[in-house]
């Protein structure tokens, strides 16, 4: 197993966290990054010339993500143990 270079690990991430109405996939093969955009059956692979613009993107808001939503959600269904 190969261990991913950090900045292609970076790029996987932003691919998936950053655009996720847009991406439906990210991965990386053979030391190539690829994705799959949401309505199309075929992969696309992310150049390293791409790499910059992906990482550039800001990251969503807390409230944009469907896992802040819920570990928002179950906050507040849950008590704290400080609260009394």
């Amino acid at each position: 197993m190969k261990i991913l270079p950090k900045k292609n690990a970076e790029v996987i991430v932003s691919l998936r966290l950053k655009e996720p109405t847009l991406i439906d996939r990210a991965w990386s093969y053979k030391g190539k990054l690829f994705s799959r955009y949401r309505g199309s059956a075929r992969p696309e692979q992310i150049k390293s010339n791409q790499y910059q613009t992906w990482l550039s993107k800001p990251w969503p808001g807390k409230d944009n993500t469907s896992y802040a939503r819920k570990v928002s959600s179950s906050d507040r269904n849950h008590p704290s143990s400080t609260q009394k």
